[in-house]
């Protein structure tokens, strides 16, 4: 958890220290269009291109996926954790449940603390 948290409050500051440089150069630098293309020689020898696209914008986009990105990496491991501690509790329910079962037919009273 400390991690995420973590790794939120640097994803803040770069996105304002992005979004500072971004606003204070200028639009000469930041407003370069970019064209995107995309093709395979056999099977897509048209390909494909995007629309030009300001380089400020590509780089604010690359940074917000890559935030995106970095917060669900560091989810998995709580979300694997929180499925193997319910499949665990469960099993100890059950366990518990033939234990009950065991000790009714054994007729043993169950001890108080």
């Amino acid at each position: 958890m400390k991690r995420l948290i973590f790794a939120t409050i640097m994803a803040l500051l770069f996105f304002t220290l992005l979004n500072f440089v971004y606003c204070n150069l200028d639009k000469q630098t930041f407003a370069y269009s970019v064209v995107f293309k995309f093709y395979i020689p056999v099977i897509l020898p048209n390909g494909f291109q995007s629309l030009p696209l300001p380089l400020g914008f590509v780089l604010l986009i690359t940074f917000c996926v890559g935030m995106i990105t970095i917060a669900l990496i560091e989810a998995l491991p709580s979300l694997y954790k929180t499925f193997e501690l319910r499949a665990k509790n469960k099993k100890i329910r059950e366990l518990e449940r033939e234990l009950n079962v065991a000790r009714q037919l054994a007729g043993v009273e169950k001890k108080s603390p």
